[in-house]
């Protein structure tokens, strides 16, 4: 299915990622005519982007996308060995960020009618009756192959062809480029708890008790839909936990129509302020990606990494943060808690712990979305299997453990190029079409 509608793509979004010294921004494209979005393969890796023709005199082809009907693209290498895919990377990478690839995605979800209608009764409904219902979907749904899930490595080979093709055209060895994380951190953990009821806010105290014995701190998202105990904000905050917000009611009223965002946006305004929050969580993660940008926030951390089971399914396919906007949008790069524990029935963290260090691998952002609520964290059972990821994560020395709020002032700190920042190497990967990321030197010993 070939997409004609124009999809804003956000200029030098994949520069800003690499950020390689004496960046010279985006490397050119193919000047072609372009006929429309479309998905493309290539084994296990899909790109949603415009097909352009690159081969030519002198041209080496080395791989090959395919399209839906069998077309083989060719990707290959200009007379100066610099690889020329068949598409736009800039343009594949604001594909995957605002999840634009989902207008040509056959993956199944609910219709918006069928949202709105789940919403308006769903009080009604006894929650045992909903689990079954949301299993049964999930059934429906079957598991789509993209994005892949728990993990789509879409973004990162994107990354790294970008890498390669800079490293090819400057004609050296190495390239230096701006470290993902703080000296002297391979990778990042932020842990985030969406407080969905009063009876969450009563166990959000005992959850910081596990996580502070542990040596973690988190942040919590408390919504405008109950009362909210200022005595335990207090406590929370005194900790050194960080307090977000998670809307004005829970449902997909927000993001329902430009008329009612606006309506909400200075409720929201008065919510962080009473809060004293920078960061947000839309409720069921419901978004417009576009309006994330128009949030009265510092942060956001809605969109998912890839998550088939939410009532909006999708993913960004980063494992990096990224500005929509002026926000910085942190994406949530695990499983939900209600999804892995309590939809598909998990009885160990194995599949937590296994992405998670497929993540640091990757040199990316490990973000675990939780809820302290009964029937999620609440439980002792859950609570167990969660304690059990934590302690895993404990271990993982070079893994930098911070708030979320941190992490976003990191990411601006990053793209400003300020000039303490430690430098990563670009150098020559398995292929020729992917570099290879080298972490800096550890600092030397004092």
């Amino acid at each position: 299915m070939v997409v004609r509608q124009a999809v804003r793509v956000h200029r030098g979004g994949l520069s800003r990622l690499l950020a390689p010294d004496d960046d010279g921004g985006p490397m050119a494209d193919e000047s072609t005519d372009r006929q429309g979005a479309t998905l493309m393969r290539m084994g296990d890796w899909r790109v949603f982007a415009s097909a352009v023709a690159v081969d030519g005199p002198g041209r080496r082809q080395v791989a090959e996308f395919m399209l839906p009907d069998g077309t083989a693209l060719p990707l290959v290498e200009d007379d100066n060995g610099v690889p020329r895919p068949p598409f736009s990377l800039e343009e594949a990478y604001g594909n995957y960020l605002t999840e634009a690839w989902t207008a040509a995605s056959t993956n199944r979800r609910l219709s918006s009618d069928q949202l709105q209608f789940f919403y308006r009764y769903r009080r009604f409904v006894p929650r045992g009756v909903q689990l079954r219902a949301r299993r049964r979907m999930i059934r429906w749904q079957g598991a789509p192959e993209f994005p892949a899930w728990p993990l789509d490595d879409g973004v990162n080979r994107l990354l790294r062809l970008d890498a390669a093709r800079r490293l090819a055209a400057s004609g050296e060895r190495e390239l230096a480029f701006r470290w993902f994380w703080p000296r002297p951190y391979r990778a990042a953990i932020v842990l985030s708890h969406d407080v969905e009821s009063v009876e969450g806010i009563r166990r959000a105290v005992e959850l910081a008790d596990l996580e502070e014995g542990l040596g973690f701190r988190s942040a919590f998202n408390f919504g405008a839909w109950y009362e909210i105990d200022p005595g335990v904000l207090r406590e929370l905050t005194s900790r050194g936990f960080e307090i977000g917000m998670h809307g004005i009611a829970h449902d997909r009223s927000l993001f329902s129509s430009r008329g009612e965002f606006e309506r909400q946006l200075p409720l929201l305004r008065e919510l962080a302020s009473r809060l004293g929050a920078v960061g947000f969580r839309s409720p069921a993660t419901h978004r417009v990606f576009d309006w994330l940008a128009e949030l009265p926030v510092e942060y956001d951390c809605t969109i998912p990494h890839s998550d088939p089971y939410e009532p909006q399914p999708g993913g960004c396919c980063s494992l990096w943060p990224f500005f929509v906007g002026d926000v910085v949008e942190l994406p949530y790069t695990l499983p939900q808690d209600h999804t892995l524990l309590t939809l598909l029935r998990h009885r160990s963290a194995a599949l937590w712990i296994d992405t998670a260090r497929a993540i640091e691998d990757r040199f990316g952002l490990v973000q675990c979305l939780t809820h302290p609520d009964p029937g999620y964290l609440g439980d002792a059972n859950k609570r167990g299997i969660y304690e059990e990821f934590l302690r895993a994560m404990a271990e993982r020395e070079h893994v930098w453990r911070a708030l979320p709020r941190e992490v976003a002032a990191w990411w601006r700190h990053r793209d400003a190029g300020d000039p303490d920042l430690a430098y990563g190497r670009v150098e020559a990967g398995p292929s020729t079409v992917e570099a290879s990321l080298t972490p800096p030197a550890p600092p030397s010993p004092a």
